[in-house]
């Protein structure tokens, strides 16, 4: 694998940032190691570049009757097919459940190379550790990925969501940990929230990383008094109003009161300066470039074509 540095690209309808895939080794004080992930160098290297500045293009629909369940240990490479439920309507009032989701994750298993089309309630669920790559969603009603189960590890790396009218990433774990490597956020409520109110409450551990966000409220929300640790690294940003607020959490589904915003030296794990966390121009700071990327990319993204051929 290789990186490439100060790399301009057309601003699009989509924006990012850099993304390295290295080890994580665990927990650390502010501006120490990544919260743990799994070893991210025992996998195959990723054959799709990130971030990139252009969301696909699908040519191809799936409409799926009913939720579909990738299975402990499958791999479900969807080749950028757009996929949609067939009932799928956007209602931002309701909180959507495991039968609302395009895609459940069941432990163990992987998502890759899908597209979440329109005006679907939920977007991907991870009912116990899971790996999302390469997914891409159009046009985000509730949540595009919400974690749940006891202590999930989800990774999500590559890929990229806008038009998010409340959060991106949702985070329901009792006790899990959300890695986000070279994602692409586009127009959002919030980034990533860690859940307030949820029946079940623990800390959970969020580590956002080389990606590129614009035009949204905050980057993150999460909750003191359950002991959340959040931590922002690479980060190239624009419009942002809130980096990360502070709540009080409960489990009595109540709305939770704000306390606070901005970074500390025990929750909000991060620094503006030292964790490079700039004013995104336009310009990718640095890129995943795969040795061996996918022969179709070029079918998808257009400025891939001279590059995948």
């Amino acid at each position: 694998m290789k990186f490439s540095t100060s790399l301009t690209l057309p601003l699009l309808a989509s924006t990012c940032s850099a993304a390295a895939v290295r080890r994580q080794n665990g927990d650390g004080p502010q501006g120490g190691t990544d919260a743990t992930q799994g070893d991210l160098s025992g996998r195959p290297p990723p054959r799709f570049p990130f971030p990139i500045l252009e969301f696909p293009v699908a040519k191809e629909t799936v409409v799926l009757n009913a939720t579909m369940y990738i299975q402990p240990g499958e791999i479900f490479d969807g080749q950028m097919k757009r996929y949609e439920r067939v009932e799928g309507s956007c209602n931002e009032q309701a909180e959507g459940t495991d039968a609302d989701a395009v895609f459940n994750l069941l432990p163990g298993s992987t998502i890759r190379n899908v597209i979440i089309g329109k005006h679907q309630s939920e977007g991907i669920h991870a009912l116990g550790d899971a790996w999302v790559e390469n997914v891409w969603w159009e046009d985000v009603c509730e949540d595009a990925l919400t974690s749940k189960g006891l202590n999930t590890q989800l990774r999500v790396i590559g890929g990229g969501a806008r038009n998010a009218q409340d959060k991106i990433f949702q985070d329901n774990s009792l006790g899990g940990k959300y890695n986000i490597t070279g994602f692409v956020a586009d127009t959002f409520g919030t980034f990533y929230q860690s859940c307030g109110n949820c029946l079940n409450q623990a800390k959970r551990n969020a580590t956002i990383q080389n990606v590129v966000a614009i035009n949204g409220t905050r980057m993150g929300i999460i909750n003191p008094n359950f002991g959340d640790e959040i931590r922002i690294k690479d980060a190239q940003i624009k419009d942002i109003k809130f980096m990360v607020d502070k709540e009080i959490g409960n489990n009595v589904q109540t709305v939770p009161y704000t306390v606070g915003t901005g970074p500390d030296e025990k929750y909000a794990l991060y620094n503006m300066t030292r964790d490079r966390i700039t004013t995104f121009n336009g310009t990718v700071l640095s890129q995943y470039v795969p040795e061996d990327p996918y022969s179709w990319l070029g079918e998808f993204w257009p400025s891939l074509r001279n590059k995948t051929a």
